[in-house]
């Protein structure tokens, strides 16, 4: 299913034909062209869809698919040999092709688009020609630079990454470490900061932290496609034995080369920061160069024709994280991600779920959907949200006197004094009950009843449980001064003798 969404996020957001969509996703370019005509009957839009749960999904392709029509396709063969006349275009073409039967032809754009797949199948050779913001090109450098480790005076060997913009050749470099996933990752999310902006398509190479598997039906590495969904990019890696695929980066790779690694070799650095910021002033130098055969430089054309039509950055940069997967769920709803235990809903014990571990969070999903999401804690630490435990181990875990008072301070002052008062003892411990008995008496009476009870208390300077109860029974803790004794009126009864009576008699005494 999240394959699926790939595809109809590219088909509705993208100006990519079936066939790049279908390298992109790995699936066949007649699969992408079901879905486009599926989103273009059903009326689908990304924001709808992107909101979706893979079930939702999943029943909004299911109850549609069936829905799919054909139309009369045209002879494209005939449309390509036509386009070759003076004057004649693709919307005349369309119109003597629609004219015999409207209802069960193409649409315009449909026709220019089966026509740019069509031409896409001819054995021609062209000039690459590449569009404002369309793709940038990435790799890593043949030969590395080093910088010198103080302590034991051994040269220190990096890799240099090189990306490059393919309209105005606007280039970024940046030494790392290694061409593990993590760095290759950070060179990436350095590199498009460095643009200020995202283009619509990343080439990279087919090296491991990019690509799992190459091929016509390549498999992106997992963390590099989140890295492209968060862009709102796509990742298309060249193809095997097609040197035109790279000849822009490598290009850019062999001028990085002679303007960077040349001017490095007679400097020395002692740390991977200050190497990368002689690369940056370089790399800077470069992109202002004046051009030999064209007016201006790599930087005026970013800014004058390019960053215009690159994709907005999102406002937080993306963050590298290490997925774990078939992690089973044990019966204290609990799973291990890198040596330390984070707590999943407890209606999970037993099921299988993954874990996505970034460098300050932990995400756990299932079946693709987020189920739990922690901070990151130290080796063999527990992390549990009292969310995720079953009604009687959450009520058995706010048992403590932190939370107790932590209750207490939300009823009220009082309240907070009289739980206080339980507490201090020698051992804290056994001032539980109480307050236990004190949280059901708000349950019993509400909170407004029990804070004016407490209140009461404190003033006959008697806070326990026992006294705040009998407050509550009774109603006494409505009384201005319930130390004080009260005046009770005698009950109405045929032996008491009226005040008219005592007055009748005068003086008589009895």
């Amino acid at each position: 299913m999240n394959k699926i969404r790939d595809i109809l996020r590219l088909v509705l957001t993208t100006a990519l034909s079936d066939r790049e969509i279908g390298q992109a996703v790995a699936v066949a370019k007649n699969t992408v062209r079901r879905y486009r005509v599926l989103s273009g009957n059903s009326g689908l839009q990304w924001p709808h869809i992107s909101n979706l749960t893979a079930h939702e999904l999943d029943d909004l392709i299911n109850k549609r698919v069936g829905s799919l029509t054909t139309k009369r396709m045209p002879d494209f063969a005939h449309i390509h040999e036509q386009l070759a006349l003076p004057m004649v275009t693709l919307q005349l073409l369309w119109e003597e092709y629609r004219l015999p039967s409207p209802e069960d032809a193409l649409s315009y754009s449909q026709f220019t688009h089966h026509y740019r797949q069509f031409k896409g199948h001819l054995k021609l050779s062209m000039r690459q020609v590449h569009l404002p913001g369309e793709k940038a090109f990435v790799d890593f450098s043949g030969k590395r630079p080093f910088y010198v480790n103080q302590e034991t005076g051994e040269k220190v060997f990096v890799e240099l990454f090189v990306g490059v913009l393919g309209f105005s050749n606007f280039t970024f470099a940046l030494a790392v470490e290694s061409q593990s996933s993590p760095d290759w990752v950070e060179a990436n999310v350095q590199m498009l900061n460095y643009f200020g902006g995202v283009p619509r398509i990343i080439v990279p190479d087919n090296l491991k932290a990019a690509v799992i598997k190459p091929g016509s039906h390549f498999k992106l590495n997992r963390i590099y496609s989140e890295l492209a969904n968060h862009y709102g990019t796509v990742i298309l890696p060249t193809r095997s034995r097609r040197p035109q695929d790279k000849a822009k980066v490598e290009v850019s790779v062999l001028i990085a080369q002679r303007w960077i690694l040349a001017r490095l070799r007679a400097m020395q650095f002692f740390s991977l920061g200050d190497l990368n910021a002689e690369v940056r002033r370089l790399c800077d130098e470069l992109n202002v160069r004046p051009f030999k055969k064209m007016p201006g430089c790599r930087k005026d054309r970013l800014e004058q024709e390019e960053h215009p039509k690159l994709l907005p950055l999102p406002s937080d940069r993306f963050e590298w994280a290490n997925w774990t997967a078939s992690l089973t769920v044990g019966p204290d709803y609990h799973v291990n991600v890198e040596r330390a235990w984070y707590s999943v809903p407890f209606h999970l014990v037993g099921e299988t779920v993954e874990a996505r571990a970034a460098l300050k969070t932990i995400e756990i999903f299932h079946r693709g959907s987020r189920v739990a999401t922690h901070e990151r804690q130290a080796e063999g630490k527990p992390r549990t949200d009292p969310a995720h435990m079953p009604p009687q181990h959450r009520a058995y875990a706010e048992r403590t006197p932190d939370r107790l008072l932590e209750w207490a301070r939300s009823v009220g002052a009082s309240t907070l004094a009289v739980v206080e008062h339980q507490f201090d003892r020698p051992v804290p411990a056994l001032g539980l009950p109480a307050c236990e008995s004190l949280k059901k008496l708000s349950r019993q009476y509400g909170d407004d009843r029990l804070e004016q009870a407490c209140e009461r208390a404190l003033q006959i300077k008697s806070p326990t449980l026992k006294t705040v109860r009998s407050l509550l029974s009774t109603g006494r803790y409505r009384d201005a001064h319930p130390d004080e004794p009260r005046q009770v009126g005698l009950p109405l009864h045929h032996n008491v003798r009226g005040a008219g009576y005592y007055a009748n008699k005068g003086g008589t005494s009895c």
